[in-house]
């Protein structure tokens, strides 16, 4: 029987490394090359904006010290995943990232809609050691992060980055060093964090009607210590409300008239009645979670819940905030 061709590859290592290596190369191509042609990956979302020397900064630290390893920043859109880090992560935002920090394996939360969620002293405390704020945390702490920040490469970095396509003019390069002037590290890391996942926020918020303003109790999210974000319909607490809790009573520690500030959410769909009940019994259970935590209850006041404009999974309005106090 006449050897056949499949026969003939099989037998010949060389051969068969030559084809295999065509096969992945034309299969690759087919995938990639028409990504570089779509909208979608080629167009930065509505309101995306090149990074600021001190988050770009940020951004470089990260990557140095490893944080990708276990933080990687892909969400995926499974309910379960979007019901708890919020919306899936869109190519459109990682348009000025070189390289990109998406990845297939996550070992600690998923970071990438952290930006706002908690306050840039939590942030600071959790990155100088991580228990302080979340005892279970198997985090390493780093303590050399507050130090100076090197600024002395980064008009050469911005540079390189405009030749790719980030669109930074010759006053952000020339403005950089001096906008990291005294600067840390850490501060550097808090401010990429805070940034992170906010963009296709701000592009998809629908404006408000006019003839509603804004309610007056909603505290500004960059103020916040913390926020506790509750599962759909329920107000019993979840495991990760330690962190928020932990950074409250941190906070209170050496302020002897100082207090906290409880403020639950919810939206404007459905029953509101049912809403805002739901939102004060949350608030309820973070209260006396920050009780069992050594807070004294008269330092504790409970706001009148807000009620606001959800969007995506509308995980912001199952949140309770907790801000400084008066």
């Amino acid at each position: 029987m006449a050897q056949s061709n499949h026969d003939f590859i099989e037998r010949k290592v060389g051969w068969l490394i030559v084809f295999t290596l065509l096969t992945v190369s034309v299969g690759g191509l087919v995938e990639i090359v028409p990504l570089f042609h779509q909208k979608s990956t080629t167009t930065p979302v509505e309101g995306l904006k090149p990074y600021d020397p001190v988050r770009l900064v940020g951004r470089d630290i990260y990557i140095r010290e490893g944080c990708y390893n276990c933080h990687s920043q892909m969400i995926r859109p499974f309910r379960a995943e979007t019901e708890r880090y919020g919306h899936y992560s869109v190519a459109g935002e990682y348009v000025y990232d070189h390289p990109f920090q998406w990845g297939s394996k996550r070992t600690g939360p998923d970071l990438h809609r952290v930006g706002g969620r908690y306050s840039d002293q939590w942030h600071r405390i959790h990155l100088l050691n991580p228990r302080d704020v979340v005892p279970e945390s198997n985090m390493p702490a780093f303590p050399w992060l507050d130090r100076p920040a090197k600024i002395d490469d980064i008009e050469a970095k911005m540079t390189a980055l405009r030749k790719v396509g980030v669109p930074y003019s010759d006053e952000d390069i020339q403005g950089a060093r001096k906008a990291l002037e005294g600067k840390t590290e850490l501060e550097a890391v808090v401010a990429y964090l805070q940034g992170l996942g906010t963009a296709l926020t701000a592009g998809k918020a629908a404006p408000a009607p006019a003839a509603e303003p804004a309610p007056v109790a909603a505290p500004a999210a960059a103020e916040a210590l913390g926020k506790v974000f509750f599962e759909v319909g329920s107000s019993a607490l979840p495991g990760d409300a330690t962190a928020a809790v932990n950074a409250a009573a941190e906070f209170l520690k050496g302020k002897a008239d100082a207090k906290i500030d409880v403020t639950g959410y919810t939206d404007k769909t459905g029953d509101v009645e049912k809403n805002l009940e739901l939102a004060k019994e949350r608030a309820k259970a973070v209260r006396e979670a920050l009780k069992a935590a050594g807070v004294a209850e008269d330092r504790i006041n409970m706001k009148p819940p807000v009620s606001i404009t959800g969007s995506g999974d509308n995980a912001e309005a199952r949140r309770v905030e907790l801000n400084p106090g008066s």
